[in-house]
């Protein structure tokens, strides 16, 4: 009798993020006897004896853009190496996917991989809709969304059983749903909403008996203290959300984290959120000036509805992180230094800012090219994590206050006395950079486990402390 096809899911990633995409992959295509492995080493050689060790038919590779030259370079040894197929999906290949005509990589999956896997697998790599091999086209069509209430639960064990640090960490990551009907113009989900608009609904919700069963069952397994809902707006359907807020503190009682937007926050949502143990939200106001916010972001929300929403947080004592964006094309420093000002007044225990990263086929990376503010090159060699650096075309003055600014964002956003001091804050832009990072990185560290809630044995802190300062959050 013949073995069942193996596929082996490649990750050189090595963060406090659980894998959602390797997690119902896995299960969707175990679903369909297809045996699944995983396979997280630190060097390309020690991937490659894994490789050999498991014999699979099929590596499977996810990347976001910044990734996709590092499996480039990886498939390149394994073919020399290897007689084996290879395909990688994630956000950046789905926008991104010409590079495959200047690699090894035999196909890109675009969008959702479930269905287009296991028919990839079963036609014998024969590319069709969602997949795209070496010289195609983009598709014509793709396969419809997956029913999110009839796929098995994900397969974390998959990954738990090779990671400590996530198998054991106090809070791990869920998802209620898939997509966003918001069309921010540097989220990834402004073009996939385009591109995937005929294979159903956009938004869709797994259902509260689905997702109550789904942490019990984790619950049961693993420690599990606090539940990340990962959702990109955890509160766009309102029916879904107070049957959730009656029961999940009732069914699983323990707390919970999710993201919100400012406009669609009132009073009768923040009591829903209260009262099923949220201790905690994240949220966007993006830019504190109106122009960049609302006409080059199109985030669709404004300063009274930022403010409303800080002002009901904290009234109802829901702890609240604040994220921003800094570096926008065209923005000017005194402008960067407005959403700094408007997060202050929302009162967040926690303020994060990030430097914006032209990531290929965005709306406003097609905006920067446009107007000049970054080159086709450069969408080549971008930054690994938004505190590096900009690759806009600002001086270098600016690219330094830039950096200077992310990592003094949270101490300004906790300490508001050290903005709006001007002689303190001149001389905090005058210290080392490499301090600033320092600091910036033990207090984001020292923040982020009180909002989630990461009371850990000795070991683990240790192991997590360590994985974070070689991968900042």
């Amino acid at each position: 009798m013949k073995s069942k096809f193996k596929v082996a899911f490649i990750d050189f990633s090595n963060n406090f993020f659980d894998r959602h995409a390797i997690y119902s992959l896995s299960a969707y295509l175990k679903s369909n006897s297809i045996e699944t492995h995983y396979i997280n080493n630190k060097s390309f050689s020690e991937t490659i004896s894994s490789i050999k060790e498991i014999s699979p038919e099929l590596l499977l590779y996810s990347a976001f853009s910044s990734d996709i030259s590092l499996f480039i370079k990886f498939d390149k040894i394994v073919k020399k190496n290897l007689y084996i197929k290879s395909i990688i999906g994630g956000p950046g290949p789905t926008f991104d996917w010409k590079f495959l005509d200047r690699c090894t990589i035999d196909a890109v999956c675009i969008g959702e991989g479930e269905h287009a896997l296991v028919d990839f697998i079963k036609s014998d790599f024969s590319p069709s809709k969602n997949i795209i091999a070496n010289q195609n086209n983009m598709p014509s069509e793709y396969f419809p969304f997956v029913d999110l209430n009839s796929v098995p639960f994900p397969d974390r064990d998959l990954v738990y059983k090779n990671d400590y640090c996530l198998r054991n960490m106090p809070s791990k990551q869920f998802l209620s749903g898939r997509g966003c009907p918001y069309m921010c113009t540097y989220c990834h989900n402004n073009i996939q909403n385009k591109l995937f608009k005929k294979c159903g609904p956009i938004v869709r919700k797994k259902s509260v008996d689905y997702l109550i069963d789904e942490i019990k069952a984790i619950k049961s397994k693993y420690p599990l203290e606090t539940a990340i809902f990962q959702d990109d707006t955890f509160i766009l359907n309102k029916k879904w959300l107070f049957e959730f807020s009656e029961r999940f503190p009732r069914e699983v009682n323990i707390p919970y984290t999710c993201n919100i937007r400012a406009n669609l926050i009132d009073e009768e949502t923040i009591i829903a959120l209260k009262e099923s143990n949220c201790s905690c939200v994240y949220w966007s106001i993006e830019s504190g000036n109106e122009f960049f916010r609302n006409n080059l972001l199109k985030r669709a929300m404004s300063t009274e509805q930022i403010l409303e929403t800080g002002r009901l947080l904290n009234k109802y004592k829901i702890s609240h992180r604040n994220g921003g964006i800094i570096g926008l094309p065209g923005e000017k420093f005194n402008e960067m230094l407005e959403t700094v000002e408007l997060n202050i007044k929302t009162k967040p225990a926690f303020g994060f800012a990030s430097i914006f990263i032209p990531f290929p086929g965005l709306e406003l990376t097609n905006y920067a090219l446009k107007h000049g503010y970054i080159s086709e090159e450069i969408l080549n060699n971008l930054p690994k994590n938004t505190h590096l650096r900009s690759v806009l075309n600002f001086t270098a003055d600016e690219h330094l206050k830039i950096q200077k600014l992310t990592y003094l964002y949270p101490i300004f956003t906790s300490y508001p006395k050290l903005f709006y001091n001007l002689k303190i804050f001149n001389w905090l832009f005058k210290l080392p950079k490499i301090l600033l990072y320092a600091v910036f990185s033990l207090y984001t560290l020292y923040k982020m486990s009180r909002l989630y809630r990461v009371n850990v044995p000795l070991p683990l802190r240790i192991a997590i402390m360590l994985r974070y300062l070689k991968n900042p959050y």
